[in-house]
Formats: C-alpha cells, structure tokens, sequence
C-alpha cells in the first residue's frame, strides 16, 4: 500500500485545506517530517490511519476531536487519501462528526461521520463500517496490525525493549492476539478451581452427615479420617440399636396382653356395678310412677265429665252460624257495594276538582296570551327598523375598512413616490458629472487632434487651421486624452443616463398624480362618514369611528336577535290563543258531566246503606268475618273438650304400662345380679394405669431407637454417595490441577512459563532473529539480542526476559545496561523486526510505506549514521520510509522533506522539499 496524495481539510491543527502529495517524495527513498513540537507532524499519519479504518493511530485521540479549533465554521473536516494497492489506484474520503453551521437559521448542527471508497473498475462503496471492511480485506491488515507495521514509535518500542515478562506478555497479546491462550489457561484453572470446590463442597457436606448422626447414650463417633472406618462403626451402631429395638418390641406386646386381660376384669366390674344402679333407678322409677297414675287418673275422669256436659251445646251453636253463612255473603256484598261506591265518588270528584284547576290554569294562560299579543302588534316595524340601522353600519363599516386600505395604498405610493424621487436626483446628479466628465474628454479629444496637426507644422508654412506662418505655442500630444472609440461610448453612456433621468421623472410624477387623486377620494369619503376630517389624524380618527360604530352595530344585533325571538314568539302565541280556547271549552264540558255522575253514584250508596242496616239486625255477628272467627272458635273449643279426654286416657295408659315394664326388667336384674361376682374396682384401675404408663416409656425409647436407626440408615447411605462421589471428583481434580499447574506456570521448583507465553516465546526468537539483521549493523556488529534462557528466580513469571550479547567482551548481560543511544538503536532493531514479524504472519502483505517516530536525539554522530544505514536498507524494493523528528543533522543528511510551520492563531502549514 503507497499513498499518493493526502488532501486534510479542517483536520487538526490544520485550519485549512492543504495537500501532501507523496509522489512529490519518489517511488522509495528516505524522507524527513520536521517541525515544531505540536505543529502536526504525526498528525499526518493519523491522518491516512484515519481514512484508511475511521480511527485515529493511538488510543489517545478519538475520531470526534479531529475537527480543527482553527478553522473557520464554514469550513468542511474530512480527509482525502489516494493510495496505489496492487497497481490499482483508490480513492477514500472520510469525515469525522462535528458541527456545522445549518443551511437555514443560524443554529449549529451536528454533521454525521460518512466514508466513500471509490476505484476505476467498482461501484462507489459508502458507510463507514463497509469501507472500513473493505479496507480490512483489500490490505489485509486490521488497523492494529497497519500501525504496528507502518509506524515505529520509539517511545513505544523502547518500552517493549525494557519491560518485564508479564508486561511484554500483554504487548505481544495485542499484537499477535495470543489472548486465546490465556483463555484456555483460564478456562484450565477454573475447572480444576470448580473440581476444588466440589470437593470441599462433598467434603462439608459428609461432615455435615456425620453431624446428623443420632447417638445413645455413652456412644460416641470414633475420631477417624478413614470413611470405610468410619462407616464400619456407624454399622455397629445400627445393629446395636436394631437388637434394642427388638427387645423393646417383645416388652410392647406382653405390655399388650397384660392390658387386655386388665381390660376384661375392667369390664366385667363395671357390668355389676350398672346392674346394681339400674335395680335401684327402676325401684325408685315404679315408686314415683305409681304417684304420678293417681293423678293422671283423677284429671281423666275430670275431662270426661266436663266433655258430658258442653259438647252438645257447642253442636248446636255450630249449627246455627253455618245456617247463617248466607246472609252473611250477602251482608257482605252490599259493604262491597257501598265501599265501591264510595271509593268511585272519591275518584269523580278528585277528577271535577283537577279539571276545575285546570280550567282556572287555561283562563289565566288566556289572559296571559292575549296580553303578550297586544304588547307585540309593532314587533314587525321594530325589527324591519333595526335590521335596515345594522345593514347601514356594516355599509360604513365596510367603507371604513376600504378607506383603510386606500390609507396604506396613499402610503405605499408616498413612500415609493419618495423613492423614484430619491433615484431621480441621484440620476440627475449622475447625469450633470457625465455631462461635465464628457466636456472635459470633448476637449481633450480636440486638443489632441489639434496636437496631431502641430506635429506637421514647419516653420515658414502656413497653418492648416489658422493660415500663420508663425508658430510660437504649437498644440502639444497628451498621454491622457480619449480616442474616438473612448468619446463616443462615453457619449452613449450620457445618453443612457439622459434617458433613465427622464423615465424616473416620468414614473415619479405619475406616482404622484395617482397618490394626490387618491388623497382627495379618501379625505372626501372619510367626511362623509365621520364628518370633520384632519388629514394627519386620518387613519386614527377613522380606527376611533370604526370603533364607534362596531360597538353599536353589536348592541343593534343584540336588540335585533330579541325582537327577532319575540317575532318567533308572536307567531307560536298566533297559533296557540285557539287551540287553548278549544280545550278551555272541552274542560267545561268535562265538569258539567262529572256533576251528573257524581249525583247518580249518591242516590245509589244511599239506597245500598238502607239494605245494610236492616240486614244486620237480623244477625247475631256483625259481619261474614266476625262469624266465621266465632265458627271456628267454637269448633275448636269442641276439638279441644275431644282431645282433652283422649289426652288424660292416654298418659294414665303410658303410667300403667311403663309401672308393668319396669317391674319385669326388675326382676331381669335382679336374677343377673350374682353375689359371687366381686372384683376390687380401684386395684384394677392402678394395674391399668401401670401398665399404660409402662407402655408410653417403652413406646418413646422404641421411636427413639427407631428414629436413629432410620435416621443412620439414611446418613450411611448419603456418605456413601458423596464417598464415591468424591472419588470420582478427585481423580479428576488430580490431573486438572496438574495440567493447570503447567499451563498457567505454576509448577513447583519450575520456571514460571505459562502456555501463553511459551507461544509468545516463539513468536519473540522469530522478532529478535530479525531484528539482529539490523542491531548487528548499527552496532558496527558489537551487540546482539538474545531471549533469557533461565528464569532471574522461580516465583516471578519468566520466559520473555531479553538480553543482550556483547561481542566485542564476549559477555551476555541485561538488555537494561544499554545507554540511551544503544537503547534506541536496540528499540528500532525490535520494531522493525515486530513488523517484518507481522507482515509475515499476514501473508506476505506488501506495505510500500514506514514512519519512524522520534528517538534520533538520543544517538552519536557514527550511530546516527549507521540508523540512517538501516532504514535506507528498508527502501529497497520500492519502499518509502518518512522520518519524524525535529534532530537538526537528519535536515542535512536527508534532501526530502515535509516541513510543518506552526502559527498560534492560524493553525499549522506545511511544505514540501525535494
């Protein structure tokens, strides 16, 4: 990849848009990029970086802070670079984000980053992230993998020069991207880290167990790291407590037996106990019914007797009121009759009283109707009057508006009448100077003419002009006087200037005559409509009336919207006085038939009252209700003198029959009683609660043995499984470790060498085989780089270490003894070799141009020298090396150079020297 021409606009310290054109330079060869400090020397290699990938060479700037603090807003940022890959010529222009002056307003915008990549034989490729990509492939190269090739900065190479292992390890992972090494030795230790913690995990977990394990007393757990041991124990212990169980189990059910047998002799002594308390209930039972039989005796006989005597006379009043029932339904339908009557001629006259309220209602609405109807006979005229007052003021409203608008029509004519005016006398002005300038030019025109024929003039000769013979002050030739060409245009532009005065009067004072004409048309129209008129006051007097007469415009349309709704009123009462008069006379009518209704309705409860009151003396009870209550009344009473006797025989049966039953269950008893049956009751009951309480102790030290034997059981069986477990996770942990150990360094007794750094390692011998092609030389063959071999001790990270071989003393000592010339020229020998390394990694990707960065300050004269050597020896092959640096005896040995001036309040320029 060679650049041809970079073109910066804004870019930096770059205020303005300048070009580096590289072909300038030659095909290969040294070159130098001086300046001052700032200027922007390296400005020019970020800026190709840039272009090439959108981001800037280092990690310390960002593609967003390349907008230059110098330039003007209006200026554009973007850079331009035109490079040759493969005989093929490319065409990239990228613009960072920054902001801009918008096209419309004066507000500030933020103009997007963009890239466009272009070439003689491919569509226009745009987007940063497509160009970037395709710069990527094209090169092959990433922007890490350029930088390190295309630019060697001492600064940094001197400190991969004299860092230790672990640090030099985490340069060379950038570089040749060895992350994926440490990776692994990563992903190594957290599985024998994982397997670590497992195990401990199994191992509290098993302690765990053995905490769970439940223990009679006196046993104890044996104290043994040995879990077979231990477990062997554990099964002591549940055998042993499996035999107790098995006693306390034979103890229970002999405790069982005894407690049944105990049981029976219980029940037994209970029975005789509650046949001797039934005997003695049911003596006392047939003692107490047999008082209890008299007196149910007594009060049957009492009912019967009292039954004898009224239950035939209840018959017969019972009799008497069902006779009766007919006249009763007929009592009942004249009260019917009368309440009917009644309740009708409550309804008429509730109806006559609400029809005469409403016929007082109608004829108060009459006189109301007729009343609003007088008062609006003129409402017609009244609104006819106002609607032809509000179309009046909207006529002068309107006049008034048009004057208005006449008012900045006169004004917009004054002010362009003033305007022409204006011109016109600049024009006249103009027009007098011409006419002045072209006398002045007349005259100098024929003094020249005069001029050409005194040149012609000898003594002695007549004049051709004057006839004398003399010529004492002949005309003389001047060097400022017109041609003939000169005086006739001068002569046209008169006349145009002539012309343009008299159109500009012409328009002026037609202008005029319009404005003056429509003066007195406003003035007379204004007096028509407000009256006395002052012309300076006009266009406020003419605000004041339109005022005026807006304010009483919208009191007449208020008025006119009420006459208009009393209008709308007049006409609904036209149709309502009628149609209320129709229904004034229907309600009349109304009543008058409600009176004759009323009347025959009276006479006909009256003549149902007389049949009522001469029917109720005939009976003995009031009404149909009253009698039918007195029916049942009496038929109750006569079912209750029935059920009173059945009631009193009844209990005097159950009395005799219960004294009989209890007598025979007596004499059951009694024969079951056996004399010979006794059983001492309270020595039962305490054999019974020894037992029992024998029972619960056996029964808690069973549950006990039990749950430790289940309990055990399952402990035992959970150790066992996490044993095995165990085992299983310790053979692997064994090699994990191992393989952990050895890949990440950490070998006992070993160098501390971690796989990444082994790969490392290779890559290292292959810079520093390089780099000693050139050391060698510009060290005049003294020195040579050498990775260390052995570790300085075991428990630092080694492999990385570098020395340095002195061949003129034949000693091998740290690369750090070197000076600070040696140094650089050991740092320059490793970056160039890191980036032979890198172009070689990538495929043999040919990249035609370097930048070497500073460190040249530090060197003697004869190294000098032998470091320019070297990087001419890098331009063979077509190469192009730019040297930045500010050392003054690189601008004499090298003729090519690029030199950056920086001005504090314009930014830096550059130049180009070949």
């Amino acid at each position: 990849m060679r650049p041809l021409q970079l073109i910066l606009s804004a870019f930096g310290p770059y205020a303005d848009k300048l070009e580096v054109d590289f072909s300038k330079l030659g095909a290969k060869g040294l070159y130098l990029i001086s300046g001052d400090t700032g200027a922007g020397k390296t400005t020019i290699f970020d800026a190709i970086i840039y272009a090439l990938y959108g981001e800037p060479s280092g990690s310390i700037r960002e593609s967003n802070m390349f907008r230059s603090k110098y330039a003007d807003k209006n200026t554009e940022t973007f850079v331009e670079l035109v490079f040759l890959y493969n005989n093929k010529t490319y065409k990239l222009r990228r613009n960072p984000e920054y902001e801009r002056p918008a096209k419309r307003g004066d507000k500030m915008v933020v103009q997007k980053p963009s890239a466009q990549l272009e070439a003689a034989d491919m569509e226009p490729l745009t987007g940063l992230k497509e160009v970037t990509e395709y710069i990527e492939n094209l090169i092959g190269l990433d922007r890490s993998q350029f930088t390190q090739i295309a630019m060697i900065a001492q600064g940094d190479f001197l400190r991969v020069l004299l860092t230790a292992t672990k640090e030099r390890s985490e340069i060379f992972r950038k570089i040749f991207n060895t992350s994926r090494y440490q990776q692994l030795q990563e992903q190594i230790k957290k599985s024998a880290d994982s397997s670590s913690k497992k195990l401990e995990k199994i191992s509290q977990e098993i302690e765990y167990y053995k905490n769970n394990i439940l223990l009679s007393a006196g046993q104890q757990l044996p104290n043994t790291p040995v879990l077979d041991e231990f477990i062997t124990a554990l099964d002591t212990y549940i055998n042993t407590d499996k035999e107790q169980q098995k006693q306390l189990d034979k103890l229970l059910r002999e405790n069982e037996e005894k407690t049944a047998q105990n049981n029976t002799f219980i029940g037994q002594a209970q029975t005789i106990i509650k046949i001797r308390h039934d005997i003695k209930n049911s003596e006392q039972a047939i003692k107490d019914s047999q008082n209890i039989k008299e007196e149910y005796k007594h009060k049957y006989i009492a009912a019967q007797n009292c039954y004898d005597k009224e239950y035939k006379q209840v018959l017969a009043e019972i009799v008497t009121i069902k006779d009766n029932m007919r006249l009763y339904n007929e009592l009942d339908s004249l009260m019917q009759e009368i309440n009917t009557g009644q309740l009708n001629m409550q309804q008429l006259n509730n109806k006559k009283t609400a029809a005469a309220m409403e016929k007082k209602s109608m004829e108060t609405q009459l006189l109301q109707i007729k009343e609003k109807k007088t008062s609006l006979e003129n409402i017609l005229v009244e609104k006819e009057r106002c609607e032809k007052i509000c179309a009046d003021m909207a006529r002068q409203l309107n006049e008034l508006k048009n004057i208005q608008q006449q008012i900045n029509e006169y004004n917009d004519m004054l002010l362009q009448c003033r305007k022409l005016q204006q011109q016109y006398k600049e024009k006249q002005q103009e027009y007098q100077s011409g006419q002045k300038n072209y006398a002045v030019q007349e005259k100098a025109y024929l003094d020249e003419q005069a001029g050409f024929l005194a040149q012609g003039l000898q003594e002695n000769e007549p004049c051709p002009v004057c006839g004398s013979c003399q010529h004492p002050q002949p005309a003389l030739l001047t060097v400022t006087a017109p041609s003939q060409q000169q005086l006739a245009d001068e002569k046209q532009k008169l006349q145009l200037l002539e012309k343009k005065v008299n159109e500009l009067s012409s328009q002026a004072g037609n202008i005029k005559g319009r404005y003056d004409a429509l003066g007195t048309a406003i003035m007379e129209k204004a007096r028509q409509i407000i009256g006395r008129v002052d012309k300076s006051l006009i266009r406020e007097q003419v605000k004041e009336k339109s005022v005026i007469i807006e304010t009483e415009q919208q009191s007449e349309q208020e008025k006119l919207v009420t006459i208009e709704k009393n209008v709308l009123l007049k006409e609904q009462l036209d149709k309502k006085l009628p149609l209320l008069q129709q229904q004034h006379d229907e309600k009349n009518n109304q009543i008058y038939k409600l009176e004759q209704d009323i009347a025959v309705l009276a006479a006909n409860i009256e003549s149902s009252n007389i049949k009522y009151e001469e029917l109720t003396k005939k009976l003995t009870f009031a009404d149909k209700q009253t009698a039918l209550q007195a029916l049942q009344n009496k038929e109750e009473y006569s079912n209750v003198l029935n059920d009173n006797v059945l009631q009193a025989k009844k209990y005097y049966d159950e009395k005799v029959n219960f004294i009989a039953n209890e007598k025979a269950k007596l004499e059951v008893l009694n024969k079951q009683l056996n004399d010979d049956s006794i059983y001492d009751m309270e020595q039962l009951q305490n054999e019974h609660n020894t037992l029992l309480q024998q029972k619960e102790e056996l029964t808690a030290s069973s549950q006990q043995v039990n749950m430790r034997v289940v309990n055990n059981n399952k402990v035992r069986e959970n150790i066992v499984k996490q044993a095995a477990a165990y085992e299983k996770i310790l053979t692997e942990f064994i090699w994990q470790k191992d393989l952990a150990q050895t890949v990440n360094g950490m070998q006992s007794g070993k160098d501390k060498v971690t796989l990444e750094t082994y790969v490392q390692m290779n890559y290292f011998d292959r810079i520093i085989t390089r780099a000693n092609t050139r050391f060698m030389v510009m060290s005049s063959g003294q020195y040579e780089l050498k990775r260390r071999i052995d570790a300085e001790n075991l428990r630092s990270q080694s492999g990385l270490e570098l020395d340095v071989i002195d061949h003129y003393n034949g000693t091998t000592r740290s690369i750090k003894t070197l000076s600070g010339g040696e140094s650089f020229k050991a740092s320059l020998a490793l970056a160039l070799g890191l980036a032979d390394e890198i172009q070689s990694s990538a495929g043999g990707i040919q990249i035609d141009t370097m930048f070497v960065d500073e460190g040249f300050g530090t060197l003697d004269e004869e190294s000098l020298k032998q470091a320019i050597k070297v990087l001419h020896s890098l331009t063979e092959g077509n190469k192009l090396v730019g040297i930045i640096s500010h050392v003054p005896a690189l601008k004499q040995r090298i003729d090519k150079q690029i030199v950056v001036s920086k001005n504090m309040y314009k930014g830096s320029t550059l130049e180009i020297i070949t």
